[in-house]
């Protein structure tokens, strides 16, 4: 019975100093893996952080290429028909587009809609306006109906995507 009662009171006293061991090797584990996954965290955002940038200003260079007036005054060229016009407006749009498409992966997809929306909408004015223009006529007259229809509802488009990026930029500040 003796060693029963030593036997115990030393598995007691074991628990007793090895507890609150355990407790506060448990404790130190797991704020050491916050500390390294926060440190993880950080690196990864302060890689990513010039490259988002980057996509940033990417899209808004494309907004401000693509909007009406701008498009307009830089292709126009002289001697060109109002139809070659056309064709040409929409090649460029492409090409534009697509070669900033990329640059969605590091912006939210609501973001990305709008900038979808101001190309499809500034399309979309682009073809009416030429539906609207004599093939024949000169690029000078399908140029100045694209820039006195844009007024209204396609630079209201360009305004909503610029907004939404400059928006989406003040949110990685904060």
């Amino acid at each position: 019975m003796d060693i029963l009662k030593e036997q115990t009171g030393c598995i007691i006293s074991v628990l007793i100093i090895a507890l609150p061991i355990l407790i506060l090797v448990k404790w130190f584990l797991r704020k050491e893996l916050e500390t390294k996954r926060i440190e993880y965290i950080t690196g990864i955002k302060k890689d990513i952080l010039p490259q988002r940038l980057q996509a940033y200003e990417r899209l808004t260079l494309l907004l401000e290429r693509l909007s009406p007036e701008s498009l307009v005054l830089r292709e126009q060229h002289q001697g060109m028909s109002s139809l070659r016009f056309h064709t040409h407006l929409l090649k460029v749009i492409r090409n534009e587009f697509d070669h900033n498409i990329a640059m969605q992966v590091y912006i939210p997809p609501k973001t990305w809609e709008h900038i979808e929306r101001a190309r499809t909408e500034l399309l979309k004015l682009i073809n009416s306006s030429a539906a609207s223009v004599n093939p024949e006529s000169s690029s000078l007259e399908l140029g100045r109906t694209i820039i006195e229809n844009s007024i209204t509802e396609v630079n209201y488009y360009f305004k909503q995507a610029l907004n939404a990026l400059k928006k989406d930029v003040e949110l990685m500040y904060k």
